[in-house]
This record gives C-alpha cells, sequence and structure tokens, in this order.
C-alpha cells in the first residue's frame, strides 16, 4: 500500500511538471503568450551587451596564438586593432564575436577592470574602442623624446661598440625624433674624441649614416687594440723569460761578479806597477835626478 501511494506521487509531480513545460500550438508556431519561462543568462562579461554574449563561433574560427594578452604597458588603439587583424584573419568575421573573445586575450589586470564595469554598455566595436583607450590611455608607456636620447652617454670604462648598442636600441623608441637631433645627441654622448674627429671630417646627414661612420669607426678601434696589444704582451712575456732565467741561479751570478771585479782589480794593479820606475830604466837623465832628489833617503 505505501509503493502504490508512494508510485502514485512521484507520477503526479511528473505531470505536474510536463504540464509547465512549453508546447507550441498546433500547426508548431511561437505562442509568446503561452511561453513565459526566462531563459537562462548567457556567459560572459556583462559589460557586454546579450547580442554580443550570445554571438556564435563560426566554424573555421581558430584561436589567436601569436597575440600577447594586454596589460595595459603598450597602447590601447594599436593592440586593439591587432587584435582583431588575428581574429578576422583566423576567420572570425562578425565584429560581436570578436568583441565576445576578447576576454580570453585579456591580462588579470585588465580581465579585471573589464568584469567590474557596468552592465550592457557595449554594444558594438566603436562602444570598445571608445571605452577602452579612454581607460587604459594613461597606463601605458610612452615613447621619449631627443631630451631622453640625450641622457644616453657612454659610460667610465665602456667600449665604443656598447654604446653604439645602447644609443641605437633607444632611437627605435623614439619615433618622432628628427636625424639631426639623433647626430647631436650621439656627439654629445660620447667620449672617443677620435670619433667625434672622424664624424666632423665625414659629416652625417642622416641616421644610417652616422651608426655607419661609428661602427666601422669602431672596428678599427678594435683591431688596432687587438694587434698592437699582442705585441706588447709578447714583449712583456719576452722580459719576464729573460729576467726569470737571469734569477734561476742567484750564487753562480754573484761569482760571476767577483770573479770579473777581483779580475778588475787586479788590472789595476797592474797598471799601477808598470808605471811605477824600473831600476835601470831608460828615464832622461835630468828627470832621474829629479825623482832622486825629491825622494828622501832611507
Amino acid at each position: 500500500m505505501d509503493a502504490r501511494a508512494t508510485l502514485e506521487a512521484r507520477r503526479r509531480d511528473r505531470d505536474e511538471a510536463n504540464s509547465q513545460r512549453y508546447r507550441p500550438r498546433r500547426g508548431g508556431t511561437y505562442d509568446p503568450d503561452h511561453d513565459c519561462s526566462t531563459s537562462p543568462e548567457p556567459p560572459g562579461p556583462r559589460v557586454f551587451s546579450e547580442a554580443i554574449r550570445r554571438a556564435k563561433f563560426s566554424v573555421p574560427f581558430r584561436q589567436l596564438a601569436n597575440i600577447t594578452k594586454y596589460s595595459g604597458e603598450t597602447n590601447p588603439e594599436l593592440w586593439l586593432a591587432d587584435y582583431r587583424l588575428a581574429c578576422q584573419l583566423g576567420g572570425a568575421d562578425d565584429d560581436l564575436l570578436i568583441i565576445r573573445n576578447l576576454p580570453l586575450h585579456l591580462a588579470d589586470s585588465a580581465r579585471a577592470w573589464l568584469q567590474h564595469l557596468p552592465e550592457r554598455v557595449i554594444h558594438d566595436w566603436a562602444d570598445l574602442v571608445k571605452i577602452f583607450v579612454g581607460n587604459f590611455q594613461g597606463t601605458y608607456v610612452r615613447p621619449g623624446n631627443s631630451w631622453d636620447l640625450r641622457s644616453c652617454r657612454q659610460k667610465p670604462n665602456e667600449c665604443l661598440r656598447d654604446i653604439i648598442r645602447r644609443f641605437s636600441k633607444q632611437c627605435t623608441e623614439l619615433p618622432s625624433i628628427t636625424d639631426s637631433d639623433i647626430i647631436g645627441a650621439f656627439i654629445a654622448g660620447t667620449t672617443c674624441k677620435e670619433l667625434v674627429h672622424e664624424l666632423g671630417r665625414k659629416t652625417p646627414m642622416s641616421t644610417s649614416q652616422l651608426l655607419d661612420i661609428a661602427t666601422n669607426f669602431a672596428s678599427g678601434e678594435e683591431a688596432v687594440g687587438a694587434i698592437f696589444s699582442d705585441g706588447a704582451a709578447k714583449g712583456k712575456q719576452r722580459a719576464e723569460t729573460t729576467e726569470a732565467s737571469g734569477s734561476r741561479d742567484p750564487e753562480k751570478k754573484k761569482k760571476c761578479h767577483k770573479g770579473k771585479q777581483g779580475q778588475s782589480d787586479d788590472n789595476l794593479v797592474a797598471v799601477g806597477r808598470s808605471q811605477e820606475p824600473q831600476a835601470g830604466s831608460c828615464w832622461p837623465r835630468s828627470l832621474r835626478q829629479n825623482v832622486e832628489e825629491a825622494m828622501p833617503l832611507s
């Protein structure tokens, strides 16, 4: 009896649920008065309109793998243009789909910003550009100017090739600077007087000419340093070898020095004796008499 009551209760619940489910009237046409059920909320940030969140992905669409997630450090307008072009190349031909796919290519901070925007304020691509660029316009790193380039100076003990490489890299980050400003900043920043003399002699008129002259001068300077440093090193090594060979036997060196000194002393004595007057020498008579008179008799 209890089992039959349980089955009857389940059947009544099932019939009630089926009665509330929408069934089109005869002919299969939609009856808006009869269908009063609420549709589920589409996924995606609520800042997007419902049409954007319900946009369907095209069949040949390929997700982007070469677009860096936006974090607020680059120009937002340029990044949006690159993102849109990449989506179109991947098969997306609807801006609503491109906007719906945007959160997948935002970094954590940018994604959190998008999630906390008011509901349904972005309806098309123009709305997205206006809100996106307006928020990140002041966060990205802007390019410098000629005064930033003048701060690039050669450091103490920095070789010429390193300052050329560092200066050239900074020039690429300044798109609006003129060639004359670049040439003046480089001449003011280097400490190599010979290079400044070379630039004054050849007078570069563009940035490419400036870097060519500086690079060729640095190559020649490195070649000269390598050649002459090798010769100086060989001469120093030869001197050290000679000094080392002379200091191997200091006792022998001392004996040789003493022998030479004794020999020189003997020679001096012999010369002195040879200059003394000998008995029976053939001195002149007057000179011999003067010597004998000057010498006292013992």
